[in-house]
């Protein structure tokens, strides 16, 4: 079944406390793209919050359980971690790796069953500026220079068996992926775990294994869907990736009207809001305006991070030539 419109899809993982801010994403988006659809995964105790916040017709809530219950997530977690010297860690932030493997199954099951183009995106992130998410039967190849996390890596690598010489980290806190790139990805995963039935089942024994086999060490994290999805997508073209100058570490309130006006105009992809974190700059920073001195100071930082570590990428880049 083929998109013969210009539908551009988004997929979404969230909890309730993010309602508000994909309200504002959800608005941000009508101003940038003609046409869209919004896919939002949630808890299904939750369904009825987000059906009716959300009850416009660019989005289609969807019930976690009907892509795998938690139960059945953890019950297969218990299975292929029994081994794990960091087990007991790992159950701690079950439900983050819960939500990863969530948005796995749902998009490589959309691709392929529908034979369109989908966009991961985070919830709690605002999109501030026009992105090109593909260029004809590809997407287009992103990465962030204010993160690089070694354990995902380590986690990639025993599925991949070999990564490129040269890469930005995909956490741009969104991936998107084609239907060529989703057979690319389905291949090689098959190729690691045949594949079963349920492709959520299957992907969660697949996680579980590489993230087992990969580290010797807990690190807090140890498996990023963007990283995966990123990284199958560059095996497979490896385009120099586009840098993006993002908003996300130091924030503690929301940006003023100002504040976004003045981020556009630099130039700034989009802003994360992450006021779920247990720290002092996250707790209530949604009902809190974001401070000029410290957006600035943000700003000024961010800005010769991502211009001096940008300019070292791309001469390594060429320097190498994966």
């Amino acid at each position: 079944m083929e998109n013969k419109n210009n539908t551009l899809n988004f997929c979404q993982v969230s909890l309730v406390r993010d309602l508000p801010l994909i309200l504002i994403n959800f608005k941000e988006l009508k101003k940038i793209y003609k046409e869209f659809k919004l896919y939002v995964i949630c808890p299904s105790k939750e369904l009825d919050d987000f059906k009716k916040e959300l009850n416009f017709e660019q989005i289609k809530v969807i019930s976690e359980d009907d892509i795998i219950p938690f139960d059945k997530f953890k019950y297969i977690f218990d299975q292929e971690m029994t081994s794990s010297s960091f087990k007991n860690l790992m159950h701690d932030r079950l439900q983050w790796y819960y939500q990863q493997l969530l948005k796995i199954s749902f998009v490589l099951d959309f691709v392929s069953k529908k034979n369109q183009k989908i966009v991961i995106w985070d919830a709690d992130t605002i999109i501030l500026k026009k992105i090109k998410f593909f260029k004809n039967d590809l997407s287009v190849k992103y990465g962030t220079v204010f993160e690089f996390h070694k354990p995902y890596y380590n986690t990639n690598e025993v599925l991949f068996k070999k990564l490129p010489n040269c890469y930005l980290s995909f956490v741009c806190q969104f991936v998107a992926i084609s239907p060529k790139e989703c057979s690319f990805f389905l291949s090689r995963a098959n190729e690691f775990l045949e594949k079963q039935k349920s492709t959520s089942e299957w992907f969660a024994k697949i996680m579980f294994r590489i993230i087992n086999e990969g580290n010797s060490i807990y690190s807090g994290s140890l498996f990023s869907e963007f990283e995966l999805i990123g990284m199958s997508n560059y095996l497979l073209k490896n385009d120099k990736q586009k840098s993006l100058n993002t908003l996300r570490y130091g924030l503690n309130g929301i940006l003023t009207k100002n504040q976004t006006v003045v981020s556009k105009v630099l130039g700034i992809s989009h802003v994360t809001y992450e006021h779920s974190h247990p720290n002092e700059n996250s707790k209530g920073m949604l009902k809190r305006d974001q401070s000029w001195k410290i957006f600035l100071k943000i700003l000024i930082k961010n800005f010769y991070k991502y211009y001096l570590r940008t300019i070292r990428h791309n001469f390594n880049f060429f320097l190498k030539k994966n």
